[in-house]
């Protein structure tokens, strides 16, 4: 079920997204007729959605998939690289953050939290050094962003849950505060748009110092688990 969970990704002119099941974990579909460009992988997927992240010159598709994290070619879904990142049930669902120092941010809830992996290339190679994991840091389904050095977003599963700000560099908790439920982040002209899952829906500054809110509403009534959508000025949101 979990293939079915995830967004697609565009390349080109075709359209890669998980599937599962023995060599196609993840496939691509021609665009204009929906014929099968390529499938590939035999690792567990999940509802993570893939990225497409640029290493020196080479396009390449990540897949946070059920236990692993695995690089691809988006043009022939030839696996690159594989690195553990197991929760314990196949619950994985954020899109990895990728930044140009060319780490790579994954987090999860449940046992193994967050890690970050340094990628280069050598040749046709790509080498994957895990920097840190942290099972204690866990931002569970509601999407966190990078911006610069950090990692912003909301560090709790089942209980409490406390915005945080993290050096991706280091995992370490720069600070963390109370106020807000799990919630999806959108960062836009220097300031992050807050939705969290109680309806409740802010503007904000969050720095590496702390978090400062500008501004703050109740929207809905009900559990609120999609994130929002920015077009111009107008913004997009929607509850269960």
């Amino acid at each position: 079920k979990a293939g079915y969970g995830c967004s697609p990704v565009a390349y080109l002119d075709t359209i890669i997204c998980s599937v599962g099941g023995p060599g196609q974990s993840v496939m691509a579909f021609r665009q204009s007729d929906g014929a099968v460009v390529w499938k590939s992988g035999d690792f567990l997927i999940s509802e993570a959605p893939p990225v497409l992240i640029d290493l020196d010159g080479q396009t390449q598709l990540v897949v946070l998939g059920g236990g692993t994290v695995n690089g691809l070619d988006p043009a022939t879904g030839r696996l690159l690289w594989t690195h553990p990142h197991d929760p314990g049930n196949d619950f994985n669902f954020m899109a990895p953050l990728w930044g140009d120092d060319h780490i790579l941010f994954v987090s999860s809830g449940y046992k193994t939290g967050s890690r970050a992996l340094q990628l280069t290339r050598d040749g046709d190679a790509t080498h994957v050094e895990e920097l840190w994991n942290d099972p204690r840091v866990q931002f569970m389904f509601l999407n966190p962003i990078r911006v610069g050095n950090h990692v912003y977003g909301t560090d709790g599963t089942f209980g409490p849950a406390f915005m945080t700000g993290l050096d991706v560099r280091t995992g370490e908790a720069m600070w963390q505060a109370r106020g807000f439920a799990r919630a999806s982040l959108l960062y836009a002209d220097d300031k992050t748009i807050i939705m969290d899952e109680d309806g409740d829906l802010a503007l904000a500054r969050l720095t590496p110092d702390g978090m400062t809110v500008l501004a703050r509403t109740s929207l809905f009534e009900t559990v609120a688990w999609t994130a929002p959508t920015l077009v111009g000025t107008t913004l997009y949101v929607r509850d269960r």
